[in-house]
């Protein structure tokens, strides 16, 4: 069985740099966490002073993990590029399924796919030749510091694929819009078999973006039929909490 090695550049490389003299923590996102049973850790970087606020700098930077559905990000703008995906926003909902992306990596590709990967030094590991499953059996991990920094290039039209395509996708994970802010995010939680859950995306008032991560070890208080929910609730619990979604920032 032939595998592919890809180098994985550690702590905050495709993200922004985090020190001690730009990061806080706030024990009441600690406290919503743990009032909601999760395990793991919740990271929110301010663009405009480039300040995080996270509840644990060594598992923001070191807890490394499958990607999940995050993943599909990739094969997705490389899907835009080629023009395998329907433009008309109403076909977006209907085709956003797992075994939708399955088919649409089959027909990007193995080669193509490592090779995204590669070049965006996205994670690290040896990504099993099972083209259906490496992105959830952990033979691929990203850190949520390299999520964080992923959806940050991906709002300010930095990755190597077209300006257009990005925009679109963008426009894809749009997922509430009013006049007090915008919120788009991206989850990974395949089932309540897997512990593993991620949450990244940004919110933007003012015109001003705000991009946050939730990296979730423990698989507690999940909902068999949408074990999502949780997190979109929780996450959403935290920026009321720090000030967002009322358009007062």
């Amino acid at each position: 069985m032939r595998q592919y090695l890809f180098f994985f550049f550690t702590v905050c490389v495709i993200s922004l740099g985090c020190s001690p003299n730009n990061v806080k923590s706030d024990q009441n996102i600690v406290k919503i966490l743990d009032s909601a049973n999760l395990k793991g850790c919740f990271a929110l970087m301010e663009n405009g002073s480039a300040q995080f606020t996270i509840t644990d700098l060594s598992m923001y930077k070191e807890a490394a993990d499958a990607p999940l559905q995050t993943y599909f990000m990739l094969p997705t703008l490389s899907a835009l590029d080629k023009g395998y995906i329907n433009h008309d926003p109403k076909s977006w909902v209907s085709n956003d399924s797992v075994v939708y992306y399955q088919a649409m990596m089959q027909k990007i590709g193995r080669e193509s796919l490592l090779k995204m990967i590669d070049s965006l030094h996205y994670g690290k590991g040896v990504v099993s030749n099972d083209l259906n499953n490496f992105w959830k059996d952990g033979s691929l991990k990203i850190t949520p510091d390299e999520q964080l920094g992923l959806i940050k290039r991906l709002y300010f039209n930095q990755l190597p694929f077209q300006k257009r395509s990005q925009e679109l996708y963008k426009k894809m994970i749009l997922k509430e819009e009013n006049s007090n802010y915008k919120l788009s995010y991206l989850l990974g939680s395949a089932d309540t078999s897997i512990a593993t859950n991620w949450l990244l995306g940004y919110v933007e008032e003012n015109k001003h973006p705000y991009f946050f991560v939730l990296y979730v070890s423990n698989q507690k208080n999940q909902t068999a039929n949408n074990p999502g929910v949780k997190l979109i609730e929780v996450v959403k619990s935290i920026l009321l909490q720090q000030g967002f979604l009322k358009g007062m920032r």
